[in-house]
């Protein structure tokens, strides 16, 4: 099982904990963790608290940490815990990222290839739609 840290802005990681108890029917499941970061907060402390985090997650497959906006300060506090093999790094959360990493997680073993599959399904759930589909009524 891999172990999914989510470290966002505020209240954005509680919006993404309600879309995961959405999904698992009212339960964020174990080897989910979501720290909130303020703004007020000292950068080291956001770093103590997401290493400690990370370690609780490591069930031997490794941790993944998701973050909202590359150069921010959960970002950055993210890239602190970086380890080849054993913790990695994805930014841009969005909601069909943050539903693959939940659902496939627990029977994931390889993080290198767990991480791609969660990027591939981030970029996939990004869809352009400029034009109203044929047959479609306002």
């Amino acid at each position: 099982m891999i172990g999914l840290l989510i470290i966002t802005h505020e209240a954005i990681g509680e919006a993404y904990r309600s879309l995961a108890q959405h999904f698992f029917f009212g339960d964020t499941p174990q080897n989910i963790r979501i720290l909130g970061v303020g703004s007020h907060e000292d950068h080291d402390s956001i770093i103590s608290r997401a290493a400690a985090m990370a370690a609780e997650l490591d069930y031997g497959s490794g941790v993944l940490i998701l973050t909202d906006i590359f150069g921010a300060t959960p970002c950055n506090a993210a890239r602190r815990l970086v380890e080849s093999g054993k913790t990695a790094m994805l930014t841009g959360l969005n909601a069909p990222m943050m539903v693959k990493a939940a659902n496939y997680a627990p029977a994931a073993g390889n993080l290198a290839d767990f991480t791609r599959m969660v990027k591939e399904a981030a970029i996939n759930g990004i869809i352009d739609i400029t034009s109203r589909p044929e047959g479609c009524f306002a």
